[in-house]
């Protein structure tokens, strides 16, 4: 595998961690924005003026509000699209707030009795108390207001649930069966079906699919909002337990997680089976088949690639989301936050998981230190310079994921290749400054052997056996010896040092 190849190997690992970070923070920016936006309408109805009477109007405007708008922060924590708006509509009998398939009428009396009453009016009733009834017919009527073909014992708010005040609940479904019963006793049959629409449709929050649900304003809370607002003091979010902090539980980390880690699997699988497709269309053209042995090899890559991007994918959303929610402290917080902080945050659960995975094959016996010490260095490595790549795509993009993957996945590419160019610039400043680059490169001080020699300085000697031999006299012819004299010197050596070793810096002989 050569320096490219294994750049693109690290990002298909390093972009599952990417995009679950990007999907783990987003979903928490997901519910602040939900929280920020509720509020934001609460505290534009500012313009009330300070009196009981305004009060007493707005506190119906804030209540449906707040309906709509802890519904749509209850779909965002647990993830899902579900949406209720309100919709400010004067139209005869128009809906307050609607979601997917629902419509809610809002009645925030203090009077359960007129309350009963207020979500219990035909369109008879309505007929009647218009002017437009002395000038025309009631079908005449109801087609201008827009119901044509209505019966006028049909309720003005025909199809809506009626939301009431949760410490009101039980005692408007008593009202409407007081009624109820009574129109019963006098036989008045249509009287009867009037009051059990009511009785049947009386909740106290809005509630959609996926079990997403808004949360409960009694009178005297939605009054206190409407003092608060109209008197230029605006709502915050921490006082009613609207915070990610105070709502996102860890369940719902989990939850978000295994979706990441989903969406992660799918692209990484994809980036790795990629090469592999590749190979086998360019044998398919030369050779005209594909054996048993390169179909095995697309599967084993798709499933390689799957796993290792759930794994990582799942593992940066939980703690991205973590982290973001302000699990970790506030600085964590709001780094995690930031454009780049994904990207960063991604990129060391990656290299956490890689480093944890490569250190359980050295305590088996299927890895040398030596080469988790070189996958980490190299990872490293290629993550500064990914993370680079995404800073770019992150600029021209605006923050988007894609985009920015993209931008990774060209960044550990040529990592990859720089890798060993920069290792070679890495031992050469360990040589001259003796750095050790937090230990990935090993300063040794040892003396050569042959500067050893040189200083008379002895080693232990191994004795040996000596085998006996015969031994036989020759004669010798002595000769003149003469000495010469030679004065002492003194001799200078340096040793220089360099490489000596793999990944080790040591003293080599001059």
């Amino acid at each position: 595998m050569d320096d490219f190849e294994r750049g693109y190997d690290f990002v298909l690992r390093q972009g599952g961690g990417h995009l679950g970070a990007e999907v783990g923070v987003n979903y928490i920016r997901g519910v602040q924005a939900a929280i920020d936006e509720l509020y934001r309408r609460m505290n534009a109805y500012d313009y009330y003026q300070a009196t009981k009477p305004a009060q007493e109007s707005l506190k119906g405007f804030l209540a449906e509000e707040y309906a709509a708008g802890t519904a749509n922060i209850d779909a965002a924590v647990k993830g899902s699209d579900v949406r209720f708006e309100v919709l400010h509509s004067h139209d005869l009998g128009s809906v307050d707030v609607a979601g997917p398939g629902t419509a809610y009428q809002l009645k925030i009396y203090e009077s359960p009795y007129q309350t009963v009453r207020a979500l219990g009016t035909t369109l008879f009733d309505r007929y009647k108390a218009s002017a437009d009834s002395a000038m025309m017919g009631f079908d005449e009527w109801a087609a201008l207001k827009g119901r044509p073909g209505a019966s006028p014992s049909d309720l003005l708010y025909e199809g809506q649930f009626g939301l009431v005040a949760p410490d009101k609940l039980e005692d408007c479904r008593q009202e409407a069966f007081k009624l109820l019963a009574k129109s019963k006793a006098l036989g008045k049959d249509a009287e009867v079906q009037r009051w059990k629409k009511v009785a049947d449709g009386l909740v106290d929050r809005v509630r959609g699919e996926d079990g997403v649900e808004g949360r409960a304003l009694t009178v005297d809370e939605a009054r206190k909002k409407a003092i608060e607002v109209s008197s230029g003091r605006h709502l915050d979010s921490a006082d009613d337990g609207m915070t990610p902090a105070q709502l996102v539980e860890t369940q719902h980390l989990l939850r978000q997680s295994l979706k990441a880690g989903a969406t992660a699997a799918a692209v990484s699988a994809a980036l790795k089976v990629a090469p592999e497709i590749y190979r086998a269309i360019d044998k398919l053209i030369t050779e005209g088949e594909l054996s048993e042995e390169d179909i095995r090899t697309i599967g084993a890559a798709t499933l390689d690639g799957g796993t290792t991007g759930f794994i990582n994918g799942s593992a940066s959303a939980a703690i991205t989301a973590a982290a973001a929610k302000g699990m970790f402290g506030q600085g964590i917080m709001r780094a995690a936050s930031r454009s780049m902080g994904p990207a960063v945050i991604g990129t060391l659960v990656v290299l956490t998981v890689e480093t944890c995975k490569d250190a359980f094959l050295v305590a088996n016996g299927q890895k040398t230190q030596k080469e988790l010490m070189d996958g980490f260095t190299q990872g490293a490595f290629v993550s500064a310079i990914s993370l680079v790549g995404a800073g770019v795509a992150s600029v021209v993009s605006g923050g988007a994921a894609i985009p920015m993957l993209i931008g990774s996945l060209v960044g550990s590419a040529a990592g990859g290749l720089a890798f060993s160019p920069a290792k070679s610039l890495v031992l050469s400043l360990a040589n001259e400054s003796g750095f050790t680059f937090f230990g990935l490169v090993r300063q040794s001080y040892e003396l050569p052997e042959g500067t050893k020699d040189r200083l008379g300085i002895k080693k232990a000697s191994v004795k040996s056996a000596n085998l006996a031999s015969a031994d036989v006299r020759l004669g010798r012819t002595r000769t003149a010896s003469v000495k010469h004299a030679s004065p002492h010197t003194i001799s200078i050596s340096y040793d220089r040092r360099g490489i000596v070793g793999v990944d080790k810096i040591g003293y080599m002989p001059s």
